[in-house]
């Protein structure tokens, strides 16, 4: 994104169809960091500021709308060995979108499936994403509302485990101090913190440490 790149507001991402003749719209839409913050909120990610969504919105004579594109949105995750920043890019990891969503009353129709009660609240429970009998998404009326839309797809990449950007060479905590190792030498074989063997065969079995500490709470159980 350039600073000079005119970009739509994120309320755009609100599409009155009514308003958009049949065939292809572009659209480049900024993605706030606030806005993504809230998609994420239920993780431990640290959103890296504003993002961009850009697509191409196909409107067919049924009221069928094909969306792709692509997010430009990054956000970083504790590495899963230091705990040190590990970058997610959200574009690469969902790669280019390719949605199509038709009108609600049509999808139940569509969805007589052996066994599937199409009433109008099952079907308003129906995930299209996760049944296999289904590849449309529904939307109601006159607006399509991309926004939940593509703060799943944001929150859907989130990782069980990433590493940092020094990836499998990660070093991660000493496991008696839990200084970060990475800065130590390549040839090191101590804890630069605390002389802590890096082979995990902790010699000084008995030295004193806040995380021996803790755990001799843990095991120790109630007193008295």
């Amino acid at each position: 994104m350039t600073s000079s790149e005119q970009l739509s507001p994120i309320e755009a991402l609100r599409l009155d169809l009514d308003q958009l003749e049949e065939g292809v719209h572009t659209l480049a839409v900024v993605l706030p960091a606030d806005w993504q913050r809230e998609a994420l909120h239920e993780t431990d990610a640290k959103v890296l500021g504003d993002g961009v969504a850009r697509l191409e919105i196909t409107v067919h004579t049924d009221q069928t709308i094909l969306v792709r594109g692509q997010l430009e949105v990054a956000y970083d995750v504790p590495c899963a060995r230091c705990l040190a920043p590990a970058r997610v890019d959200v574009g690469v990891e969902t790669g280019d979108l390719c949605l199509t969503f038709v009108p609600r009353d049509r999808l139940r129709a569509w969805a007589a499936v052996p066994g599937l009660d199409v009433s109008e609240d099952d079907v308003e429970g129906i995930d299209p994403l996760e049944t296999s009998e289904l590849d449309e998404l529904p939307h109601d009326g006159h607006v399509l509302d991309l926004r939940p839309t593509l703060a799943e797809q944001i929150l859907v990449v989130y990782p069980m485990r990433r590493l940092c950007s020094a990836g499998e060479q990660c070093r991660g905590l000493c496991m008696r101090c839990g200084a970060e190792l990475n800065a130590a030498p390549a040839d090191a074989t101590q804890c630069p913190s605390c002389g802590a063997p890096l082979d995990g065969s902790d010699a000084d079995s008995d030295a004193d440490s806040p995380w021996k500490r803790a755990l001799a709470k843990l095991t120790s159980g109630p007193q008295g």
